[in-house]
């Protein structure tokens, strides 16, 4: 009997076959997010903003298929925290409940991730004032490849992209 191995057994396979696409060059379309980050989205994928109280939330989705959901809060400083602050959500997933957690340093940005047992994936990011957390429900391999390799691409906008 063969046993078909998928790629959520295999993060390492995953990450490196991720980490191909988001570091070679693409024609994929830089789309801004507040806060002054960008994400490059892949085709038929769109960006709603939501309206939040305490942090900057929003959506991208793919018409009848994959939504990621994010959150981006203030990093706090001392003991005062606020409800919209940023904490690290892929580290916090306690380690029964995910099948793997993985940290990846891109363009000089460092990438915690957790896939969950619910396949809920989590991919945190911070610089020194604000983080974001990243969070879908894959149903399948190829939407974990997509997850990663939009939210792979997040980083701080290029000063000649802002408006």
């Amino acid at each position: 009997m063969t046993s078909r191995t998928s790629l959520t057994s295999r993060p390492g396979l995953l990450l490196a076959l991720v980490l191909m696409g988001v570091t070679t060059s693409v024609a994929w379309a830089q789309t801004p997010l507040p806060g002054g980050f960008e994400i490059r989205l892949l085709p038929d994928y769109k960006h709603e903003p939501l309206q939040g109280i305490d942090s900057i939330v929003g959506k991208i989705v793919k018409p009848d298929g994959l939504e990621i959901m994010y959150e981006i809060g203030r990093v706090p400083t001392g003991a005062f925290r606020l409800g919209g602050d940023y904490s690290n959500r892929a580290a916090a997933l306690p380690e029964q409940n995910r099948f793997w957690l993985k940290e990846q340093t891109i363009g000089g940005r460092k990438f915690t991730i957790a896939y969950g047992k619910d396949h809920g994936l989590t991919v945190s990011t911070a610089n020194d004032k604000q983080g974001v957390n990243f969070s879908a429900v894959a149903k399948n391999d190829g939407e974990l490849v997509d997850v990663l390799l939009m939210v792979l691409s997040f980083g701080e906008q290029k000063a000649n992209d802002k408006k």
